[in-house]
């Protein structure tokens, strides 16, 4: 819709890598201060985690842009050297951010689950700001659509496609919403949740939840009839789970021996 904000000379200031960078900013300002002020995590170790994320999230983002386009690839390999063509994809950031901070906090001996609570609500953020930058751009689109709820982009005036890069963007924001309530309902200090994250598992579960359904409606390559997001997203929520069930069993076992030693 609106891929160049402005320019100046000839240099061009683009929509997807202003938006995205602000969101970036964003979740890491505000999940190092959730992670210092609420979860009792120093303020260095906390920025030495996200260097290390911030640096698995664009290796795991890159990886996943090649994938993504795997057939453009697959006609011309040696465009796999030109990286800044791959484009981004969220899904494998995630994953490279989690492995490289999951790395981080086992080397420094920090509370992963603590970290994990802190970066829940700003993961979400992240999304609904940054798909923002897609709309503008005009890239991971829908299939083309006759109903009512298709857009039209500037580059491909001859059919509609669905908004996807808004869907997600809204459902980020519902679920960023839901997280908040619950942390707040919850009222959780940073010794209950080193015990056992719920706000992290639950961000896992409903993102991969939205990611395995709603990327039948995303056009692009596909592996065995999915889309990458559609793999991680189906992990995303197999991890959740996992994750919320073995929270759930460590807490259950600290209320009782909070009601034994009393």
């Amino acid at each position: 819709m609106l891929p160049v904000l402005f320019r100046i000379g000839s240099l061009r200031i683009e929509s997807y890598y202003v938006i995205w960078g602000l969101s970036l900013v964003v979740m890491i300002l505000w999940t190092r201060g959730r992670a210092v002020k609420r979860y009792a995590i120093d303020f260095n170790d906390a920025t030495e985690v996200l260097q290390w994320v911030m640096i698995g999230v664009f290796v795991g983002a890159t990886i996943g842009g090649y994938v993504d386009h795997w057939s453009r690839y697959a006609a011309s390999p040696v465009r796999l050297l030109y990286f800044w063509e791959s484009g981004l994809s969220s899904g494998p950031g995630f994953i490279g951010g989690g492995l490289a901070g999951l790395y981080k906090l086992r080397k420094l001996s920090l509370s992963i689950n603590n970290f994990a609570e802190a970066a829940s609500i700003p993961c979400a953020q992240l999304l609904f700001i940054g798909r923002w930058g897609c709309f503008l751009e005009g890239c991971c689109l829908g299939v083309a659509t006759d109903s009512p709820l298709g857009v039209r982009f500037p580059r491909y005036p001859l059919f509609k496609v669905y908004p996807t890069q808004l869907f997600e963007s809204f459902a980020a924001l519902a679920i960023g919403i839901c997280l908040l309530v619950i942390e707040r309902k919850l009222n959780r200090g940073p010794d209950e949740s080193r015990r056992g994250a719920i706000l992290w598992p639950l961000f896992l579960i409903s993102y991969g939840l939205y990611r395995a359904a709603a990327d039948f409606l995303r056009s692009g390559d596909r592996i065995f009839g999915l889309r990458v997001g559609q793999y991680t997203g189906a992990l995303a929520c197999v991890i959740g789970l996992a994750w919320l069930v073995i929270s759930l069993k460590n807490l259950g076992v600290m209320r009782d021996e909070r009601r034994s030693d009393s």
